[in-house]
């Protein structure tokens, strides 16, 4: 094969693979998704206590998303097809320097207990504090499922879950000091 021929192919192949459709084909596997939601996704609960005129009630909403910035949504979406679940919306943002974000959420407790869950058990996220998070989601998910939230002591308890979740490094609350009382970092090297 003459050299040219060979540049040819080289140069019509490499504009395939880095084609904007290929591309978008290539990044929806399982772990960019799982990588995405380490980065940029959140698992949200949000407990609920209604008092109505002839009754009160105990609700749990839990909330599966990931937030991007607005020229970025082709994600968004083909993470929406790929759940075949969940809705897009916009978030215009007000304040300067900040990017208006396209926001993809789950809220339906049918979609999150067997599409969301199933797909992070599967594919487990790989940063410690997302992990932590999702373990607490999980846990809350068992609650609401068996529908035990609906009493006050199923209720206490998805609070104090929610509780765990809010804190930014339980075991921090437990490290030791590296350094001894009056030392400072160049001695203690």
């Amino acid at each position: 094969m003459n050299l040219k021929l060979l540049m040819l192919k080289l140069v019509n192949m490499s504009e395939n693979v880095f084609s904007a459709e290929n591309q978008q084909e290539r990044l929806l596997t399982p772990e960019y998704i799982v990588g995405l939601v380490d980065g940029e996704g959140y698992f949200s609960i949000s407990p609920v206590y209604g008092v109505y005129k002839n009754y009160s009630s105990f609700e749990v909403k839990m909330i599966f998303g990931i937030d991007l910035r607005e020229e970025d949504h082709e994600i968004l979406e083909r993470v929406q097809q790929y759940f075949n679940c969940g809705h897009l919306s916009r978030k215009i943002e007000k304040r300067e320097n900040f990017s208006n974000q396209v926001r993809y959420q789950v809220k339906d407790r049918s979609s999150i207990l067997n599409k969301i869950i199933p797909f992070f058990e599967k594919y487990p996220l790989q940063f410690a504090s997302r992990q932590r998070k999702f373990k607490i989601f999980l846990e809350v998910a068992e609650i609401v499922k068996k529908e035990k939230y609906k009493t006050s002591e199923g209720f206490e308890k998805v609070k104090n879950l929610v509780a765990q979740m809010r804190r930014k490094n339980p075991q921090r609350l437990h490290v030791k000091p590296l350094l001894k009382q009056g030392e400072d970092i160049v001695h203690a090297l």
